[in-house]
C-alpha cells in the first residue's frame, strides 16, 4: 500500500515581497497565471479553509429572544454591530423594518445582511434561515468605527478604477461605455431590464431577479 503524500507547505509571512503580493492576491480571490518562459502553462487559485464571519449556533436552534411585530420587515444582521451602529441603521430603515443581531434574529427573517463571507457560511445562512434574502455588503464607516471590507473594496482601496459584476460577454463594453461616459462611481451596473446606469451609494440591485445586493465602497 502507497503510503498517502502530504501535501507541500507554503508560508505566506517567509515568501519574498513581490511573491507574497501574488499570493495575497490569489488569497483575496484573483486568478493567478503561471508563465514558463513566454509560455503560460496554468492557473493558480485559492481555496480557503477557513470560515470567515460569525459563529452560528449549532441545531437546534434556540428561540430567538426578541419579539418581531406582525407586518415589518425583519432584518438580521450577521457582522458584529455596535448597538449604536445597529441604531443607526435600524433608523435609516425606517419604522416599517427591525433590525435584529443575527442571534436574536427568528427564523422568518425576511434579509440577513451579511459582510462578504465563505460559500460555506453563506450556506449555514441560508438554512437558518430559509425564507430570507441574502445580502452581501461591504461597510466603511468611520464615525461608527465599522468596517467590513471584502475582496472588492480591497481592489478598489489598491486602486482599481471600478468594478463590473459578472455578466455575459456581450453586456460587458456597453457597461464600460456607460461607466466611461458617467465614471464618477466605481461600482458598474446593469438593471433587471438591460439598461445599463451607475448606481448612487444607496443603490440596492438585484443579484437575480428577486435577490437584491448592496456594494458600498
Amino acid at each position: 500500500m502507497s503510503r498517502r503524500r502530504e501535501p507541500p507547505t507554503l508560508n505566506v509571512d517567509e515568501l519574498p515581497a513581490d511573491l507574497r503580493t501574488v499570493i495575497a492576491a490569489a488569497i483575496d480571490g484573483a486568478e493567478v497565471i503561471v508563465v514558463r518562459g513566454s509560455r503560460e502553462v496554468g492557473h493558480l487559485s485559492f481555496q480557503s479553509s477557513v470560515l470567515e464571519g460569525v459563529t452560528l449556533p449549532t441545531s437546534p436552534l434556540p428561540a430567538a429572544g426578541v419579539p418581531t411585530p406582525d407586518g415589518v420587515t425583519v432584518v438580521a444582521t450577521a457582522m458584529r454591530l455596535s448597538d449604536s451602529a445597529r441604531s443607526r441603521l435600524s433608523d435609516e430603515f425606517g419604522p416599517d423594518y427591525i433590525v435584529l443581531d443575527l442571534h436574536d434574529a427568528p427564523e422568518s427573517t425576511d434579509v440577513v445582511l451579511t459582510h462578504p463571507v465563505s460559500p460555506q457560511l453563506l450556506g449555514h445562512l441560508r438554512g437558518r434561515f430559509p425564507q430570507a434574502r441574502v445580502i452581501v455588503t461591504e461597510i466603511e464607516d468611520d464615525e461608527l468605527d465599522v468596517s467590513f471590507p471584502g475582496p472588492v473594496g480591497r481592489l478598489l482601496a489598491a486602486g482599481a478604477s471600478a468594478y463590473l459584476p459578472p455578466r455575459p460577454v456581450g453586456g460587458i463594453a456597453s457597461s464600460v461605455q456607460a461607466y466611461l461616459a458617467q465614471g464618477s462611481q466605481s461600482f458598474i451596473e446593469v438593471s433587471d431590464q438591460g439598461t445599463k446606469r451607475l448606481p448612487s451609494a444607496t443603490t440596492v440591485s438585484g443579484a437575480g431577479a428577486d435577490e437584491p445586493d448592496r456594494h458600498s465602497d
